[in-house]
């Protein structure tokens, strides 16, 4: 499989588990899908492409169980939080990232794609994206989900995500604006496959993800296949918690 597929493919697993959220309540909501979870924080996030190339994030925390910082071994990101405990700024590579900036205007969700149906648990299960960006051929993708919690939602709540999102307006329409929170978007529990076609109904991309679970039905490996007309390609994703 080329880089770019593989890039296309790890990026939807990426944007699905860690940009979308819920309607509510954020907790009730997950605690709804998931009944009376632990709460785990991810401490170490391994990610191991065809046995080879490898990278690591460690996640640190610091005061009120706060993420603090972010590294991937070569670069480290600093979280700032207020009194209050909301994310205020993220500082790294020389350069400071005020939080304010994201909520002036809604964002152009409709640039990337939209969700296009919710199971009764609040999980997108069918999705439209741009395979090439903005403007290219639409492609509709199907989601399968385990039964178990979203192994990033606590973790994601700790580094201010959460509350963050819910801050951020979404903008689904071009010709009749649709705005919502970007937290409506997040999946509460984990995914299990994807299934991408295009406007004929041929499949152009799949993921498989099989997952080995702790006592607490919280991941600590996952093995991901992902298949394209050009070939196949597998990621290990092996998860470490605080």
């Amino acid at each position: 499989m080329n880089m770019k597929k593989m890039i296309f493919l790890v990026g939807a697993i990426l944007t699905m588990s860690v940009l979308f959220s819920c309607k509510k309540s954020t907790e009730d909501e997950f605690n709804g899908a998931n009944g009376d979870v632990a709460q785990k924080y991810i401490k170490r996030f391994q990610v191991i492409e065809n046995s080879k190339e490898s990278t690591t994030f460690t996640i640190n925390y610091g005061a009120n169980n706060l993420v603090s910082s972010v590294s991937d071994g070569n670069a480290s990101a600093f979280l700032n939080f207020d009194g209050a405990n909301n994310l205020t700024s993220v500082t790294g590579d020389e350069e400071t990232l005020d939080v304010n900036e994201l909520y002036q205007s809604p964002y152009d969700a409709f640039e990337s794609g939209t969700v296009l149906k919710y199971d009764d648990k609040g999980n997108p299960v069918q999705i439209s994206v741009f395979e090439d960006g903005y403007g290219s051929e639409v492609i509709t993708g199907n989601i399968l989900y385990d039964p178990n919690p979203n192994p990033f939602f606590y973790t994601l709540k700790a580094g201010g995500v959460i509350d963050m999102l819910d801050r951020v307006d979404l903008n689904f329409g071009y010709s009749n604006p649709s705005i919502v929170k970007a937290r409506m978007l997040l999946p509460y529990n984990s995914i299990k496959t994807m299934i991408f076609k295009d406007a004929a109904g041929i499949t152009k991309y799949e993921v498989q993800i099989d997952y080995n679970y702790d006592a607490d039905k919280y991941p600590t490996s996952a093995t991901v296949t992902a298949m394209s007309q050009d070939g196949t390609s597998t990621i290990t994703l092996l998860y470490t918690y605080k």
